[in-house]
């Protein structure tokens, strides 16, 4: 490794980790929809056990599905912003040690699809974090009408040509068989020779970016008297605007009306995310249990993967597709919960987490301290 000298760590503002700690659990909760089982590939959420199960199943998809990515997307943005800012602001250079962090974050990315899951969105950010570099020294007018744009963009186009039934195209009875019977080396073969897919989240995602850039280079979340009453003047207006838009997209999952789907994730969905962060932020002294959760955040999200795939696949414990949603809530509770207690104890003697620490030493080119002092 190069010789770059050990940077200090910044003042964390702690409203953003809990945040990601929020955000982590509903991510948590989607993806355990895919670890566990294959509704959700194969069209069949909510259709499965008892009337509660179906219920769960149908408030997961309602309350969670895409919501929560757009919200990590937004926290992704501000974070990017907020380095951009301490950095320029002490003269270090910032490009080149953002495109180092881009390509580690990128490389964790694929080494997670291809060895352990393959719903993998560290990819993703990595490559859209580019975009943020390209337009970071236009103005907040000129970000906030290019978000408009895509968005405006993507709904278009999915409404268009979205095809409802592609979940479903994902995962076949053969592809199930692997997931139930497969050895660990067929899964990461399958894995590493699948299609890129365009995702119908992805314009959202990148709206969700320009917000944050936007939100975080101006400092608003700096200083909780700044946005709460902001916050407080426009949750209920998204509430209901995102309640009315989910119910749009489950009603046009089960008609296979792209443009209501793509109305409900264009619309709904970021509308119920904004909704979600405003309770989150109106309430962060209540909510600070979840702050050590979001600073090792990245640790915890590539540990969903290992114990999940160890849980639910074939070479583990076998248990795919045979859990009821209920008891697959149960267990979401049961990991996070137990990464609540896991993380509060390791935030008390380091400083990162261990993925962190590892981002963080790639990205510097050199081993970071990673114990807190005496």
């Amino acid at each position: 490794m190069t010789t770059n000298s050990v940077q200090p760590v910044q003042e964390r503002i702690v409203v953003l980790d809990v945040l990601r700690g929020f955000a982590l659990f509903g991510v948590l909760l989607v993806n355990m929809l895919d670890f566990s089982g294959s509704a959700l590939r194969a069209g069949t959420l909510g259709m499965r056990g008892s009337e509660l199960d179906q219920l769960v199943d149908i408030g997961i998809a309602f309350f969670a599905v895409t919501k929560f990515y757009l919200l990590f997307s937004f926290l992704f943005g501000v974070g990017f912003a907020v380095q951009m800012r301490r950095m320029e602001s002490s003269g270090r250079p910032f490009v080149g040690f953002y495109l180092r962090r881009l390509l580690v974050l990128f490389s964790i990315g694929m080494a997670h699809a291809i060895l352990l899951w393959d719903g993998d969105i560290l990819r993703l950010y990595a490559v859209a974090g580019v975009l943020l570099l390209l337009v970071r020294r236009l103005s907040n007018r000129v970000l906030l009408g290019l978000a408009v744009v895509i968005a405006a963009s993507g709904l278009i186009y999915f409404g268009i040509v979205g095809d409802t039934s592609q979940m479903s195209d994902m995962m076949s009875a053969e592809t199930i068989a692997l997931y139930t019977q497969g050895t660990y080396a067929d899964l990461v073969s399958h894995r590493a020779n699948q299609q890129v897919i365009l995702d119908i989240q992805i314009p959202m995602v990148l709206v969700m970016f320009l917000l944050g850039l936007v939100i975080g280079r101006n400092g608003f979340l700096d200083k909780p008297e700044h946005y709460q009453p902001f916050l407080r003047r426009w949750w209920k207006g998204a509430l209901v605007v995102g309640l009315i838009g989910n119910g749009l997209l489950l009603a046009g999952y089960s008609a296979s009306d792209s443009w209501l789907v793509s109305i409900g994730v264009h619309v709904g969905a970021p509308a119920l995310s904004f909704a979600y962060a405003c309770f989150v932020l109106l309430n962060a002294e209540k909510l600070a249990w979840l702050a050590p959760v979001g600073q090792m955040a990245l640790s915890n999200y590539l540990s969903h993967s290992l114990v999940c795939t160890t849980l639910f696949y074939g070479y583990g414990l076998g248990l795919y597709d045979q859990l009821a949603p209920t008891v697959m809530f149960g267990v979401v509770i049961l990991i996070f919960g137990t990464q609540i207690v896991i993380s509060r104890a390791w935030m008390t003697y380091f400083r990162f987490g261990v993925m962190e620490w590892l981002w963080r030493s790639l990205t510097y080119g050199q081993f970071q301290p990673i114990r807190r002092a005496a």
